[in-house]
């Protein structure tokens, strides 16, 4: 994921949040994940979430295309 910013010329932005943080906890809970995940937002809207391992790379690169208006044929 951390390529991703890079590959989308900077039009989003990837961060990662520690697990102990206050902001991964209420994520957690409003997700109801077991203990962690990934989501991709833009503007407040929430365009990708994945619980725990369930993350997969490839729809998640697809949602955060498809949100900069990039092509999605070349992901695979």
């Amino acid at each position: 994921m951390r390529g991703l910013s890079a590959e989308l010329h900077g039009q989003i932005r990837v961060r990662t949040v520690e697990h102990l943080d206050p902001e991964a906890k209420r994520a957690v809970e409003r997700f109801k994940w077991d203990s962690h995940g990934l989501v991709i937002t833009r503007e407040g809207r929430v365009l990708y979430t994945a619980s725990d391992h369930r993350a997969n790379a490839y729809d998640a690169l697809v949602a955060a295309k498809r949100a900069v208006g990039e092509p999605t044929d070349d992901c695979r």
